[in-house]
């Protein structure tokens, strides 16, 4: 087992529930004056060997790095106090989420709920990092909508 640092490492993948774990965890970063990894994954599997990366490949990454530049902007406006690395990877969120794990203190990741039972499950990135981290995981509901009902009530 690796030597853990003062690093927390966040999952971003552009979603409201992201949002909300990236500012958490700028926030947290600045409390503790630890360094924010941002960390975007990207396709399904790593790539492998020397091959060169393919045209589908290059462009997923592009996207993913431009998906990332962009939520970083949007959440993270006082920056300046915080010290980021961003990193784009390809593969399953959770396995390069739990790799990041290895070098951080605290891993943050934000959790969407789209599961049948929303109150009980978390969703599958998110359910995989607890169970495979290696270190503390903080997992942040998404921002709650109104329910449908109500805003119907409010209109009529």
């Amino acid at each position: 087992m690796s030597e853990t640092q003062n690093v927390i490492v966040v999952g971003v993948d552009g979603s409201p529930a992201s949002d909300r774990a990236l500012e958490w965890a700028m926030q947290e970063g600045r409390r503790r004056g630890w360094t924010v990894e941002v960390v975007t994954a990207f396709g399904h599997a790593k790539h492998v060997g020397g091959m060169a990366e393919t045209t589908v490949t290059r462009q997923a990454r592009e996207a993913a790095e431009t998906l990332q530049v962009h939520q970083i902007d949007k959440v993270a406006s006082y920056r300046d106090d915080v010290t980021l690395a961003f990193e784009v990877v390809e593969g399953p969120a959770v396995e390069r989420l739990v790799e990041a794990s290895r070098h951080a203190g605290l891993l943050v990741v934000g959790s969407r709920g789209y599961g049948l039972v929303r109150e009980i499950l978390v969703g599958s990135v998110a359910a995989g990092c607890i169970r495979n981290a290696t270190c503390p995981v903080v997992v942040l509901p998404a921002p709650h909508l109104e329910p449908l009902l109500s805003q119907e009530l409010q209109a009529g």
